[in-house]
């Protein structure tokens, strides 16, 4: 058995879905915070282990703890939340775009008990599923407070939510401040158009950098990644690209290409090629619905190489 060294702290909600795809019918399955858990077992380095830290609805307490617990190298450190567990509807109106309509209502960490449940990570993925996972002041608060390398795909802080659930996009006007608190950051395509539309918003991904990442990311859903980041003393953007892009249903993509991303980058490969590796992989699971045997699924693509649907291209440019 491998010594675990290492580990990942993945911080994030547990979500109950209910797919809704184009012509096809409705497909229901556990999601959230377990599509970057299953993706994480799959590819991190072996000496690499997984933590899974998450509030959880006490009605669905028992059903999520057994799906994460099905899922190997993880240790759970779940509480349980008086609220009703968060379950999601997405109605998809393409092969990528979707109304998704929110219910529940986890609350959220206080920072001292998150700094707990994160004692000895080496590095932390915060996967802002409901957006609600913690408040700036707690962010802060745990960024002074753990000395570990923080990855944030930072997509439902983009998101506000209607009376009757929608989710609605949102600008996140204090994004300085969030952003400010991660050494990586990702986001899709139209959450960072929805950045530079904030009162001081970015122009460019140099900006974001800018603003205290060290790496940012855009994700592009079949059209592959956008990854800035500075080597060498220069800046420099890099488009990925899959050759042979795929179609399917898209559920959990990001949150899949956020953890190889970040367990890549953790084993010491360079930005792009952690992008070709996440880019693999994300599509792999266009073809699976759900969490429950997703690692499986995705431990048979090759991270470092591959043929045919797995080809990548890249383009760098310096700013």
């Amino acid at each position: 058995m491998t010594a675990r060294s290492h580990t990942l702290g993945i911080v994030g909600t547990m979500v109950l879905d209910r797919i809704v795809p184009v012509d096809r019918e409705p497909i229901e399955g556990w999601g959230g915070i377990g599509y970057s858990v299953a993706a994480a077992a799959a590819t991190l380095p072996a000496n690499w282990g997984v933590r899974v830290v998450a509030r959880v609805g006490e009605d669905l307490f028992h059903e999520a703890e057994g799906v994460l617990a099905s899922i190997p190298r993880c240790e759970l450190r779940l509480t349980t939340v008086p609220e009703p567990n968060n379950r999601v509807e997405l109605i998809y109106q393409d092969g990528e775009r979707r109304t998704e309509y929110l219910s529940g209502g986890v609350s959220g960490w206080d920072a001292s008990d998150l700094v707990d449940a994160l004692l000895g990570c080496d590095a932390v993925l915060l996967n802002f599923i409901s957006g609600h996972e913690l408040g700036l002041a707690a962010l802060e608060d745990l960024r002074r407070r753990v000395e570990a390398t923080v990855y944030a795909d930072v997509h439902s802080l983009f998101l506000g939510t209607e009376p009757d659930g929608t989710r609605i996009p949102r600008v996140l006007e204090d994004w300085r401040a969030w952003y400010a608190c991660f050494d990586v950051v990702q986001m899709n395509e139209d959450e960072f158009s929805l950045l530079t539309r904030a009162s001081d918003g970015p122009e460019t991904l140099e900006d974001v950098l800018e603003a205290g990442p060290g790496i940012a990311c855009v994700t592009r859903g079949s059209r592959g990644a956008t990854v800035a980041y500075r080597a060498q003393g220069r800046t420099l953007v890099s488009e990925v690209t899959l050759l042979h892009p795929r179609s399917g249903d898209p559920t959990g993509c990001g949150d899949i290409w956020g953890a190889v991303m970040c367990g890549r980058l953790l084993a010491g490969v360079g930005e792009v090629r952690a992008a070709e590796s996440a880019n693999r992989v994300a599509a792999a699971n266009l073809d699976h619905h759900g969490v429950v045997g997703l690692v499986d699924r995705l431990a048979d693509v090759p991270l470092d190489g591959g043929g045919g649907t797995y080809l990548d291209s890249s383009t760098e440019v310096e700013l």
